[in-house]
């Protein structure tokens, strides 16, 4: 499980916000990873891809260093705890946290205490603050990869576990086998067979049908053509992206 290590290595804040009905805040190239409960009412998050998400009381909002979105407070406003920190290796956390950008904790308890008092200590400015707060927000990263990945699964399932985080985050680039069972760490021929062990399917037919439900949120827009989204999805061309689209869903990308 070494490999799976990671460590906040600071937060730059902890604090509690209130946003009034429709308060926007833009976000261009977020310098920090983010982690936002929402205490009352909801916000409305879309991201530069079109991508759309609403947390409600008790969710979780997932920023990941480099988002760029807008937030905006529903018709009764908001009232939420905002934290921001750093952690290293920042691609341990980044492959193992949920690939949605809103997460719905199991047990909200334990996360509202958490993040409440990561707000206490920011504000107090007491002995060893710092690393107290450092401590709090690991405990919640490894509260949401815990329920996300149960104990079990990560000790059986690690290499399909990685990949297939590695596959959510990153379906619109280039991936073949042989870089995926690089990125693990083994075989292209063991990590399929773990793979479809663990899923039911290889990582190449995964990756595909992640990258057409994408294709299918964004043909609903009716805002983007078929090529913009082929290679937004991570196809090399419009004639791959028809034939895979029509092989999961029996009609064509035109059609859909």
């Amino acid at each position: 499980m070494e490999n799976l290590n990671f460590t906040v290595s600071d937060v730059c804040f902890a604090y509690y916000k209130k946003y009034r009905p429709h308060q926007v805040l833009e976000k261009k190239n977020r310098a920090e990873h983010g982690l936002t409960l929402v205490l009352s009412g909801a916000l409305q998050l879309k991201f530069s891809n079109g991508e759309k998400a609403v947390a409600r009381e008790n969710d979780v909002i997932i920023q990941r260093m480099g988002d760029t979105y807008r937030l905006e407070a529903l018709d009764k406003g908001a009232e939420y705890i905002v934290i921001s920190y750093l952690a290293v290796p920042s691609e341990n956390v980044v492959n193992l946290l949920p690939s949605t950008h809103v997460y719905t904790p199991i047990h909200h308890n334990r996360y509202i205490y958490a993040f409440e008092s990561a707000a206490r200590v920011y504000s107090s400015y007491g002995v060893c603050s710092a690393t107290l707060l450092r401590a709090l927000v690991q405990e919640i990263l490894c509260y949401v990869i815990r329920e996300v990945y149960p104990t079990t699964q990560l000790g059986l399932d690690n290499l399909a576990i990685k990949a297939k985080a590695y596959i959510e985050r990153n379906f619109s680039k280039q991936i073949t086998s042989e870089k995926l069972s690089s990125i693990v760490g083994c075989s292209p021929s063991h990590l399929r067979a773990v793979f479809r062990k663990t899923y039911g399917d290889s990582p190449i037919k995964y990756l595909n049908k992640v990258r057409v439900e994408h294709a299918k949120e964004m043909l609903s827009s009716n805002v983007f053509t078929i090529e913009e989204i082929a290679l937004s999805c991570g196809f090399q061309n419009v004639y791959y992206f028809s034939r895979v689209f029509k092989e999961y869903t029996g009609i064509s990308p035109g059609k859909y």
